[in-house]
């Protein structure tokens, strides 16, 4: 009975590394298919404005939010901030569900408990866990704010789906 067991068990894992082996490789076509790649024009480049909130500080990356050729946000990132402001006239519901269900829910969220959690075991110290605002006018999007947002590889998924969650309420804007 007892090699009966560890040899089923031993099965199992298996069968369980090469699920899990699977699933990240679905995981990566999804997203790889979910997040399309924006050109930017040379002109909206070149047009780029600074965030209203701290003119005088040195920027270190400025992205433009470009869908269509039209310009609807831009991310500022600066030390280890990361400022989101809407483009001119464009209208962002903050309680929409490409908002609240996944930038806020799936990204943010995840991302400020996993950093809690770091804070309690001792990995990282006090202030350096990650927090965000969420700025709004009337329902709207003004400002999005996440403060210590990590490494490279963290604000590169916060800019992904920061691009991805702009993009959807977008094109849902256009289709009314």
């Amino acid at each position: 009975m007892k090699a009966y067991l560890e040899q089923r068990a031993s099965e199992l894992s298996e069968e369980t590394k090469k699920l899990n082996s699977y699933l990240s490789i679905i995981d990566e076509i999804l997203a790889e298919k979910s997040f399309r790649k924006i050109e930017i024009p040379k002109s909206q480049i070149n047009a780029v404005t600074h965030p209203p909130t701290e003119p005088k500080k040195f920027l270190k990356d400025i992205t433009p939010l470009i869908v269509e050729g039209k310009k609807i946000g831009e991310i500022f990132v600066e030390g280890s901030n990361l400022t989101v402001i809407p483009g001119e006239n464009m209208k962002f519901d903050v309680s929409s569900p490409p908002m609240r269900a996944f930038l806020v829910s799936k990204v943010l969220d995840p991302m400020k408990v996993k950093d809690q959690k770091e804070l309690r075991e001792g990995k990282i110290s006090k202030g350096e866990q990650l927090t965000y605002e969420i700025d709004q006018e009337k329902g709207n999007l003004k400002v999005l704010v996440v403060h210590n947002f990590g490494d490279q590889k963290r604000l590169l998924e916060l800019k992904n789906a920061i691009r991805w969650t702009f993009r959807r309420i977008y094109e849902k804007n256009i289709e009314r």
